[in-house]
């Protein structure tokens, strides 16, 4: 085959909605461009590099449609990303290409060998590993292969020497300077109808997540941080309006989804950034995910007046030990001032939870379970407390229970892969549909999505939390 050294494919594995959360409550998931794979396209391109994407997940792709693609675009060179549930997909699309194009260099990125650069690499289907941020690091691997240069310089990969053995460089400094990255390479989305929050999760279309940031300086135990580490790093507010303005132009954007996982954490880039958008008389609706000390009531009152309409809110459990323990550093009490702030605000609130945190027992479940119903909480999304390989809770496991290494594609934060001390698998599936059960099937939050299957979008809405629903009222344990 006749393969262009100047093309490469960025490949988002397939993987099915029930295997990335292993029961029917995937229905409720929404879609989100994997920004990732699309900030490196946009990057490649500026080193003249011709690039192709394909998310095999959300186009909902098999093998045999990916290789095909592949060899309509023959590229020298195929990224592949993948978090740690869908390594398993990742690997599989990595032997099919090795099979069916043996001289394309496969180079895995993303999540799981990052954190799990041994493990990942111990497979031969996947020649290297770019860790941690990939921009600049791709672009020098790439340039390495395309000038038989000595793959030892280039900071930030894993890889096989001619001997077989495994060979980790040493590792890349953060990009400190995000402006200078361009924007995703939206261009590429064959169809960008395709990313669309669940029902409850946006008032109009299109709605685009958006990153404006990189880095928590959190110190949360559950967190492992190994794409973008503990060191916060911020695009200025005239960059971030600056896309927001490409995206209205280019694919009449109403609605933004601010992904970062601290969007309100610098009060005075929003302010300078809304004030930008207000001299270019651009209006939209935008959500985010919030920290509960990052608010006060005058802020929130301004973010409502700029468009914000919904906030999701970090709260783990409804017990203050196990707070201090996971070093999550608020207040409950705060957490209460916060939510009754949003629904005075008319601001509707999401909450996350976790189950089966370390010394996590029966009696602090119940606290959990009964601070989110007194909460004026509009939804909660409740996971199984899973510590990622680079977390301190990894590390530390075994102090607090036993952790099921075994099989990474349970690692989807709905399985429970790691159980306390004192409690069982079986328990933690069973507190955690009690949970969702306890929450939904109260009056108030009935009689809420009863009236919006009446809304634009209610049928869609219906429909997504019918399905569902099969998750919650399944009474056998798995």
């Amino acid at each position: 085959m006749n393969f262009n050294r100047r093309n490469i494919y960025f490949l988002y594995p397939p993987i099915s909605k029930f295997e990335r959360y292993s029961s029917e409550i995937g229905n409720a998931g929404g879609e989100q461009i994997p920004l990732g794979i699309y900030y490196l396209a946009s990057y490649l391109r500026q080193f003249n590099y011709n690039v192709k994407v394909c998310d095999a997940e959300s186009n909902k792709m098999n093998s045999a449609r990916i290789i095909e693609d592949i060899n309509k675009f023959q590229p020298a060179y195929v990224g592949i990303s993948s978090t740690t549930v869908a390594f398993h997909r990742a690997l599989e699309a990595a032997k099919e290409i090795k099979n069916n194009f043996p001289e394309i260099i496969t180079i895995l990125g993303g999540p799981h060998v990052s954190a799990n650069p041994e493990h990942a690499m111990q497979y031969k289907e996947f020649d290297f590993g770019v860790l941690h941020e990939g921009e600049y690091t791709l672009v020098d691997l790439l340039d390495s292969l395309y000038n038989g240069k000595e793959h030892l310089n280039v900071k930030g990969i894993i890889f096989r020497n001619k001997d077989g053995k495994i060979i980790q460089n040493p590792k890349r400094e953060y990009i400190e300077d995000l402006d200078s990255l361009p924007f995703p390479a939206y261009d590429l989305i064959e169809d960008i109808s395709l990313y669309t929050p669940d029902p409850s999760n946006y008032k109009t279309l299109p709605v685009i997540n958006m990153m404006t940031s990189r880095g928590c300086p959190n110190q949360c135990t559950f967190c492992d941080n190994n794409i973008f580490g503990r060191k916060y790093r911020q695009r200025s507010a005239e960059n971030i309006a600056a896309e927001i303005k490409y995206l209205r132009k280019n694919f009449g954007v109403r609605e933004i989804a601010f992904v970062d996982d601290t969007f309100l954490i610098d009060k005075k880039r929003l302010y300078k950034l809304f004030e930008i958008l207000e001299e270019e008389k651009i209006s939209i609706f935008w959500t985010c995910l919030s920290r509960i000390n990052n608010t006060d009531y005058e802020f929130l009152k301004f973010l409502k007046s700029k468009g914000c309409w919904h906030i999701s809110f970090g709260i783990e459990s409804g017990d203050e030990n196990i707070l201090k323990l996971i070093k999550k550093n608020i207040s409950l009490d705060k957490a209460v001032e916060v939510i009754n702030w949003c629904k005075k605000l008319k601001i509707k609130t999401k909450g996350f939870f976790i189950l089966g945190h370390p010394t996590e027992t029966m009696e602090t479940i119940e606290k959990s379970i009964k601070l989110a119903c007194r909460l004026k909480l509009d939804n909660i999304i409740v996971t199984l407390n899973t510590p990622i390989a680079g977390s301190q809770q990894f590390e530390e496991a075994g102090r607090y229970g036993s952790l099921d290494k075994a099989n990474w594609e349970e690692f989807n934060y709905w399985r429970p892969v790691f159980v306390p001390t004192g409690l069982t698998k079986e328990i933690l599936l069973k507190k955690h549909r009690e949970f969702y059960r306890r929450f939904y099937l109260r009056p108030r939050i009935i009689m809420q999505y009863f009236f919006s299957f009446f809304g634009k979008g209610g049928l869609k809405r219906f429909l997504t939390t019918f399905r569902a629903s099969f998750y919650i009222f399944k009474k056998k344990s798995e």
